[in-house]
């Protein structure tokens, strides 16, 4: 067999090395595709929803439903709901939603925590499955957050209302265990007004400053440190809800360290 020429040779050399540069290329391409893809599926925690690195933000909803509510309460109360959720708990923020009802044992934990996951809006389509974000962002967030709140509202008042333990749960079981660096904000519906055997506010209503030297205050006592805290108060007992009960609760909030308090009357 007649030997291959010089030429022939060195263009056989050259397609070998052409050919594994690339084969390197690919398994390179390949590589990357599948890190890109992983780091991708692990950017959110599957249960929660959450940043994997943890939440950016942190909202909290704490509705008393010790009394029913009226008609323009309830209006008002779904469109505070809907707001909350569609505009003010940003992708990467948990919501973590809390009632206080007959059995406050029960209910020490969040009837619902997760984060927004995002949806399509402002995704890229050539990288991102954007059907499937917007699914994800329906189905696993939405859907469950609304499913829940039939269970926000009462029919029938509660023979108690112990606000001051249910604050100290939500601090408890939400706010310090999650210990979130961004922005943190409590929103209370509630009528402010406490009734438990420790403290009934329908017969006795005591001074912030009487009540901190109770033995109650000291069990009862929270930690709200750089929260902003809105409270809606529901005007269930007008005679009840004067300047004295608002500057206990001032007092309470600014005690437990509270960034800010906004007190407004929900409508109804």
């Amino acid at each position: 067999m007649a030997r291959k020429s010089k030429v022939a040779r060195s263009r056989q050399r050259s397609n070998i090395l052409w050919g594994t540069l690339a084969l390197l290329l690919v398994l390179s391409v390949m590589g990357a595709t599948a890190w890109w893809w992983s780091q991708k599926r692990n950017t959110t925690d599957p249960k929660t929803l959450c940043p994997m690195d943890g939440p950016l933000g942190h909202n909290i909803l704490l509705v008393d439903k010790t009394d029913p509510l009226n008609l323009a309460q309830k209006a008002a109360f779904d469109l505070l709901v809907t707001d909350l959720v569609s505009n003010k708990t940003p992708p990467g923020y948990l919501l973590s939603i809390f009632v206080l009802g007959d059995d406050f044992v029960a209910q020490t934990k969040p009837l619902v925590e997760l984060c927004n996951p995002g949806d399509g809006k402002g995704r890229n389509e050539l990288t991102e499955n954007i059907k499937q974000l917007n699914r994800q962002y329906k189905d696993r967030f939405l859907n469950p957050i609304f499913e829940q709140s039939t269970q926000l509202l009462s029919i029938a008042p509660a023979q108690e209302s112990p606000i001051l333990e249910m604050l100290q749960m939500v601090s408890l079981n939400s706010i310090q265990k999650h210990h979130v660096d961004g922005p943190k904000s409590l929103i209370v519906l509630s009528d402010l007004l406490q009734n438990s055997k420790q403290l009934n506010m329908y017969r006795a209503l005591p001074t912030f400053e009487e009540f901190t030297l109770t033995t109650y205050a000291q069990k009862t006592k929270i930690n709200f440190q750089d929260v902003d805290v809105q409270v809606h108060y529901l005007q269930n007992s007008p005679s009840l809800q004067v300047d004295k009960l608002f500057r206990f609760w001032k007092g309470y909030f600014k005690a437990s360290g509270a960034k800010s308090l906004d007190l407004v009357a929900l409508p109804g």
